[in-house]
């Protein structure tokens, strides 16, 4: 179990950070290239907007309790609720439930719709639509490479939680 938990706490700086990089580099590859401006995850959105609003309503008053309350619901959301469920459903009965002779197959079938689930709302193309393929590879090597289902989850908590601060940090 260390080994598997120190494997996870590696990975997650380097996975965490190819994901995001590739975020803003589909971004700015389509906006420079082709000159499409690309759209942000609904909920990436929505959160940005809850924390301008924070930050402009600073005081002690009603929309800003209302605001902080419905930010810490989300968080643990984000942080707990989701990366367990989208884990068991994208990593272990798309990806490893049906144990194939050539696991790469349904790895890319995996991580194809765990990336489209994301923008099931949104309109097409996205930003992140290519970081997101990459991060569910990344959680089907790492949970291959340990062979237990809570490596991705935290990992998917921690990848959760630190865009959560990205956001706090950089708002815009």
């Amino acid at each position: 179990m260390k080994e598997r938990l120190k494997l996870t706490l590696k990975a997650w700086p380097l996975i965490t950070l190819v994901t995001v990089g590739l975020c803003f580099l589909t971004g700015a590859v389509a906006e420079s290239a082709f000159g499409i401006k690309l759209e942000s995850q609904q909920s990436v959105e929505f959160i940005r907007a809850l924390v301008r609003r924070l930050c402009a309503n600073a005081g002690w008053h009603k929309v800003f309790f209302k605001d902080l309350a419905t930010l810490v619901l989300l968080a643990a959301q984000v942080v707990l609720i989701l990366p367990t469920l989208e884990e068991v459903l994208f990593r272990w009965i798309l990806w490893r439930l049906p144990r194939p002779a050539i696991p790469i197959v349904p790895a890319i079938t995996s991580s194809a719709l765990f990336s489209a689930a994301h923008y099931i709302q949104m309109p097409w193309p996205n930003d992140a639509f290519v970081a997101l393929f990459f991060f569910g590879m990344a959680q089907c090597w790492l949970y291959a490479r340990t062979g237990a289902l809570w490596c991705p989850i935290l990992n998917h908590a921690l990848f959760n939680a630190t865009n959560l601060v990205l956001i706090f940090v950089l708002p815009s």
